[in-house]
Formats: structure tokens, C-alpha cells, sequence
């Protein structure tokens, strides 16, 4: 499944690859707007307390912005993993709808931030204390419980705009179900993060345009999409047990995908007119 999930994600980038660019360029804009903007508005603030303020609305601000773009192509996304074309039209025709889901999960992320920020310095200072006084512990504690929840929120969290994408489940749903995919798929979980943080990288070369947060957001839904065969088979067959449920045939599941995909040599993504 590992390898047809590579080659049809990456068929799925190809073939979309102008739309995501402009969406990507539409989505950059406002990320660019917004560091902008927190650059010279703190700049004029001279108290520290009224800074962290304006820092902090910001965030929020601009948070919830980005992932408004970003959902409002949920739609254009779950049609390029379904084999289907992207629509400009469809991109801005969908931000309005999906305003309420796009700020609730900028407004989470912030609050996870606010957390990270807040609370690591603060147990990283009980644990070692400036002054010289004796370490606690209990701070120490802290950080690692605090520190393996935002790894696994963060490895969570990949799966939330893809669920929303393919199974348009409220907010609480989505953030539920974003657990439970994590520790019923750890492995892939891990594997599917490696691959999006090679993807950043590109991202980050490409300044934000190829394949940028849209295109990890495609490769997402291209995972899930997937593994919904899998609890499809299972919900088909409900007397399997635990191990006979590792075994998923996998080759008969994706019979319909792989004739649908095709061969997609890699002279055909180059030269396609030559095929």
C-alpha cells in the first residue's frame, strides 16, 4: 500500500500541480500579510505587557486566517484524491462555508501554541531554577508530559483536515477521530510525517508554492483515503480478530485505484503525450 499511496499521491500533485501553485500563492499571501504585519505592529509597542498582547491576538488572528484558506480547498482537495480536477471557482466559492471549521482549528492551534509558549519555560524553571536553588523534579515531569503531547497532538493533528475533507464531521468529531487514526495507525502515522516534513522542506525551497501546505494537505487526504479501505474491509467483516485485521489484502483493495492510476511511468509524467 506504501508504495501505490507514493506514486498516486505524487500522480495527484502532478497532474494538479498550476491550481495548487495558485492556491499556494493565495495562501502565502496571507502568510506573508500577517508576519508582515506582527514585524512592524511590534515594533511600535514599547511595553513588554502590551506587545505580548498584540503578539497574542495576532496569533489567533492570523491562525485562523490561514487555516480558513486552507479548508476552504478541502473541497478541490478531496476531488484531486478522488481522481478529479481542482476548480479555482470552487476554492473561492468555499471559504465562506468553511470559515466556522477553519477558525475553530486555527483558534485549537493557537491555544496549543499559547501552551507550548507559556508552559515550557515555566516547568523548565522549576526544574532547573535560575537562581541556584534545588531542581524540582516535578518540573521535569511536566516537560516530558507536556512534551510528548504536543508530538503526538502534532502527529495527530496531519489527520484532522484530511477527516473534514472526505467525512465533513463536525469539529469535535474530527479532533476525536484525529486521535484514535493516530494510535490505531501509529507506523503510518510516523511514516506519513516523515513524508510531509520532506515535503516542508520543499516547501520551504519553493518559498511556499510547490508543493506547499495544500499539497501536504492532498497527501493527507490521500493517506486516509486509503485507509478507509482498510475499515471498510473490516466493518464488512466484523468476526475477524485483532491479528487477522493486521493482515489487510491490500492488493484487492486497491484494484479499482490501480486501474483507475494506471501504469504513470515516469516518462509519461515528463513526456505525456509520447504515451
Amino acid at each position: 500500500m506504501i508504495g501505490f499511496f507514493l506514486k498516486k499521491n505524487f500522480a495527484d500533485i502532478w497532474d494538479n500541480l498550476f491550481h495548487i501553485f495558485v492556491v499556494n500563492f493565495f495562501l502565502m499571501i496571507v502568510i506573508f500579510a500577517g508576519v508582515g504585519l506582527e514585524i512592524v505592529m511590534a515594533s511600535l509597542f514599547v511595553d513588554s505587557t502590551m506587545k505580548l498582547l498584540f503578539t497574542l491576538i495576532w496569533l489567533c488572528v492570523f491562525l485562523v486566517l490561514a487555516c480558513v484558506v486552507l479548508f476552504a480547498e478541502g473541497k478541490n482537495i478531496s476531488g484531486m484524491a478522488n481522481f478529479e480536477s481542482g476548480s479555482i471557482k470552487t476554492f473561492f466559492s468555499s471559504i465562506v462555508p468553511n470559515f466556522k471549521m477553519g477558525a475553530m482549528f486555527g483558534l485549537f492551534l493557537a491555544l496549543l501554541t499559547v501552551i507550548l509558549v507559556v508552559s515550557v519555560p515555566y516547568y523548565f524553571t522549576m526544574w532547573l531554577p535560575r537562581d541556584g536553588s534545588p531542581s524540582n523534579l516535578l518540573g521535569l515531569v511536566f516537560l516530558s508530559l507536556i512534551f510528548w503531547f504536543m508530538v503526538i497532538s502534532l502527529l495527530s493533528l496531519q489527520w484532522f483536515p484530511a477527516i473534514y475533507n472526505l467525512m465533513g464531521n463536525n469539529f469535535v468529531k474530527c479532533l476525536k477521530k484525529s486521535y484514535i487514526l493516530f494510535f490505531d495507525n501509529t507506523g503510518f502515522s510516523l511514516f506519513l510525517a516523515f513524508v510531509n516534513l520532506l515535503q516542508m522542506a520543499l516547501t520551504i525551497i519553493t518559498f511556499g508554492l510547490i508543493p506547499g501546505l495544500n499539497g501536504i494537505n492532498l497527501t493527507c487526504t490521500n493517506a486516509l483515503r486509503l485507509l478507509l479501505y482498510k475499515y471498510d474491509w473490516i466493518e464488512v467483516n466484523p468476526t475477524l480478530t485483532r491479528k487477522e485485521q493486521k493482515d489487510v489484502p491490500w492488493d484487492d483493495l486497491l484494484v479499482n485505484d490501480r486501474r483507475t492510476l494506471g501504469p504513470r511511468t515516469l516518462r509519461s509524467f515528463i513526456f505525456p503525450w509520447k504515451d
